[in-house]
Formats: C-alpha cells, structure tokens, sequence
C-alpha cells in the first residue's frame, strides 16, 4: 500500500479536528487533512493544492518547540500527527517527545520511514535514492522506555520502495521519561543501540504488519473524544452546488464575455475600432492580454490595476480568499461555534451570498447573515492613518453599490430569506447596535484603519471561542493591518498569530484570552 493510501485510511478513520505535521515537503500529506492544519518544516516545496486552513511554519521542528508561545499557536491539541522530518534517530525521537507534550491522551501519531526495504536506505548519510535513515531504531527504543504507548508498524511503500509507517496511540502527555533520559539515550543510540544488520532483521524486530491489517487497527483506536464533533455535508450534491456558486459569484463561466466587454470599452473610447471577427474570436486576437486579465481576476486585481475596470464579479475576494471562506465555514459548522455569520465592508454582497447559500446548503438558515454597509462606499479619511487613502464615492463611483442592489444579487441567487440582516450605515453609527449577541465568523473588508478600528472594537467580543475573523485588507493597506495591531495594543493583548490567504487576506481562529 502507498503510504499516501495508508495515510488516507488513518485520516478517514481518526476524523481530525485539527492535525500537526513535521516534515511536509511538497504538501501531498498535508493535504489530506479535512480540518485546520499546522506544518513544520524549514524548507517548504509545497506544489499541492490545500483548501482548508493551513499554517506552514519555516523552521526546524526543534526551532518551533523551543518557542514560548507554542501553546497559542497550536490553539487546541492535535487530534492526528505525522512525523516525516530529519531521518536520523534522534530528530524523530525529539519530535515525538515535543508532539506527545502538546497532544491529548487520544492523539494519534504517525511516523514514516521506520521499515526500510533495504537495509542500505538505513544508513545516517544519504547515498542511495531511496533513504529512509535510522528512524526505524526509534520503535524498539519507545516500547523499551515507554511500554504504556500502543505501537503497531505497517507496510507502506512510495514509488515501489519499501519504507514502512508506525502508528502510536495511548499517549501520557504528562509523561517525563523521555525527556529525562534524553542524554542517558543519546549515548546508547551514539554507540549503535537498536542497530540491525538486515532489513529482515529490523521486519523481525519491529514486527511489521501488513497494511491490510491498517484499517481494522486504526478504526478501533476510534475514541469518543475524536468524535466530538459534527462533520460537515460532503454529500456531491453539496459540494458541487458550492463550487458552482463560487464558479457563479467569480463570473468564471462568463470571463469571456467580461473581456469583451473591456474590448467595447476601448472601442467606445477611440483606442481601438470595432471588427466583428475579434469581437467573436476575442481571446484568439488577445491572448496575452487574456492571460492577464484571467491573472487579475484570478488573484482579485483590477485590470491593469485600473480601478474602473473592476469586472462584474459579485465579490472582489478572488478564489483564495472565497476558497479560504468555504475551508473557514466548514470549520466552524463542523466543529459547532455558534453565533451569526457576518460581514463588514460588503460591496456587491458576494461573500454574505456565499455564506447563505452554505448555511441554507447544510441546513442551518437559522444562522443569521449580517451584511454591513454604508452602501454608499467608503467614508472620507478622517483618521491620521488614512491620511491619502481616498477611496469614496466621489473618487470611485465604482465602490458605491446600493442595498438595493446587494439585495437584488442575493435574490437572483434565490437566497434573500428572513435570515439575511442588512445594516446601512457608517460602522462608527451602527455596529454598535448590531442585531446579535454571537458571531462564529466575522469577515472585514472596510480598507481603512478607522473603518476596521470601529468594526472591531464592536464587534470583537462577540466573536465566540473559536470564531474565525478574517482581514480582507490586511497585506494590501498598511492602515488597516495597523488597526489590528493597535486594537489589540489598547487591549493590552497579544495579537493573534495571522494566517495568509493570498497576497492581502489574513485570518486567526479566536482563543480564550489570555
């Protein structure tokens, strides 16, 4: 079985709600965790899609460890880890010694490499193409100094190399006796302890199993404590009506006939003639210039940075940060945070439309969507740190949508039920008074610093434990990342870690205050 397979029967079984990795190099098995992810790794190659939430630490595992403020950023303990990191003995043996700390007694952890197929990919230093080093040394050393842990070793192999996976259960994260006898067991490993001569040997010594008896072990390890939490729909029906309302919200059907729209413009405006043909084959006469408006849509850019060409997509958050909303809704449904659903800074509504047609979806219209605005654009600068930041109605027309017309947006979706709350008006005047008393997820896109000041000093509180709160502006506007720094500066409170969604949107999942 590949070891990718045999990882996918152990998510499957296991249902993390949150899931550590050491080691995750191009990002395959990272990706295979349905829930909010953690990685580590010093030199990250990820070429993998992942949608869920996903933080990659750039460091050594031991560099991580040794941070003071593990404990936040972890936010809650690992349901499932995978250790792949250094393939030397005393890497993988620190690792674990730091996962089972931060774990909980129902934690599973996974470790590659321990059963190589040829006792020459065992070696300390690489020199076959295959190389899983001496990490097989650290399961005869566990079950001699920790004989309370569950250790079982399976066949698994990648590309036709043998390399094996141990999955360990039954840990005491007050457990010290590693810790202790870390030097004690240095020098033993330093002077060939656990060594073996053959990959037959070591087969022999770790009694490997086959890896169809991994399903059966891994599904009886299944805890109450792992089940606590409701798993989202992921019926086809569903899932397919999300991807084509965010496909629908993006225009990616009609990205085509948006470009031609461009090509009439410049024609209307004299920088171009009408020629029925170009107009017909548009992508075939402009196939550079496509590419780059496929680019700037793609990563929620105006065209040609022109912010008169915005496109008629009903949200300008681009398919990051509308795929990173889908990954945040899930787990905050999965994991049963309640509150409302709302949003700050909404222009044509798309992220509130997206928000309704997931609760509506999974069966939850008795969430509230909040859908905050002036509906007149964004107000005048009148804070120091807007200072230049000139972006109403009077400058950009283009930003200004009316309620009627959000209104009008969530209607063609067949999705303006009892449940959507609108709120116009400027935040300062409005969200103080915001019809809710909890809010699960709280998305802000009001660009300026005294617009997102406003938003959170209102409405912070009322983000439940657990809540996610997403910045749209974050990485693009100096000011409003500003904001958040202030805001939690006056708070006299440490600014959660931020996670990137793209070249500007960040989001952090709410902790107890500490």
């Amino acid at each position: 079985m590949n070891y990718i397979d045999a990882l996918k029967l152990i998510h499957s079984a296991v249902k993390p709600r949150t899931y550590l990795e050491i080691g995750c190099r191009k990002g395959a098995s990272l990706s295979l965790a349905a829930c909010p992810r953690l990685a580590i790794d010093p030199e990250p190659e990820i070429t993998t899609a992942l949608h869920w939430p996903t933080r990659v630490f750039r460091e050594t595992s031991d560099a991580f460890f040794s941070r003071p403020d593990v404990i936040e950023i972890l936010g809650q303990a690992p349901d499932l880890a995978f250790i792949d990191g250094m393939h030397l003995v005393e890497f993988a043996l620190r690792d674990f010694i730091n996962v089972e700390s931060y774990a909980h007694k129902d934690t599973v952890v996974v470790i590659d490499d321990v059963a190589p197929g040829d006792i020459a990919w065992a070696s300390r230093e690489r020199e076959t193409q295959a190389w899983t080093g001496d990490v097989y040394r650290l399961i005869p050393l566990l079950r001699e100094y920790r004989p309370d842990l569950d250790i079982e070793v399976f066949d698994a192999e990648i590309s036709g190399f043998d390399k094996g996976v141990a999955v360990i259960s039954n840990l005491d994260t007050n457990s010290t006796m590693l810790s202790k006898q870390y030097d004690a067991i240095s020098s033993e490993l330093s002077k060939g302890a656990y060594l073996e001569k053959s990959s037959a040997d070591i087969r022999e010594r770790l009694n490997v199993r086959a890896s169809s008896d991994l399903k059966s072990h891994i599904e009886s390890l299944s805890r109450p404590s792992l089940q606590k939490a409701a798993t989202v729909s992921v019926d086809p029906e569903t899932t397919d009506y999300l991807d084509l309302l965010k496909k629908r919200l993006l225009t990616e059907p009609y990205r085509k006939d948006e470009f031609r729209l461009h090509y009439l413009r410049r024609c209307l405006n004299g920088e171009d003639s009408f020629d029925q043909a170009t107009y017909i084959d548009i992508t075939q006469r402009f196939p550079n210039e496509y590419t780059s408006f496929e680019e700037a849509c793609t990563l929620s850019k105006p065209y040609k940075n022109n912010i008169s060409n915005l496109a008629f997509t009903h949200t300008m958050m681009g398919k990051a940060r509308l795929d990173n909303l889908h990954d945040c809704l899930d787990q905050v449904f999965s994991n049963g945070i309640p509150g409302d659903l709302m949003e700050c800074g909404v222009w044509r509504g798309g992220a509130g439309i997206f928000m309704a047609g997931y609760a509506r979806a999974h069966g939850q219209t008795a969430r509230r969507i909040l859908v905050a605005d002036s509906f007149e654009g964004l107000p005048k600068p009148s804070h120091p740190q807007d200072s230049g930041l000139v972006l109403d109605k009077e400058r950009y027309p283009e930003l200004a949508i009316s309620q009627e017309t959000v209104a009008d947006n969530f209607a063609a979706y067949d999705l303006l039920g009892e449940n959507v709350v609108f709120l116009k008006g400027w935040f300062k005047d409005t969200l103080h008074e915001a019809p809710t008393d909890q809010i699960a997820l709280l998305r802000l896109d009001g660009d300026l610093y005294e617009s997102t000041m406003d938003a959170l000093k209102a409405l912070y509180d009322k983000v439940a434990e657990g809540g996610v709160v997403i910045i749209d502006d974050y990485g693009a506007i100096k000011a409003c990342r500003q904001a958040v720094q202030d805001f939690f500066d006056q708070r006299g409170e440490r600014q959660p870690d931020v996670i990137e969604i793209d070249w500007t949107g960040v989001y952090w999942i709410k902790q107890k205050a500490q």
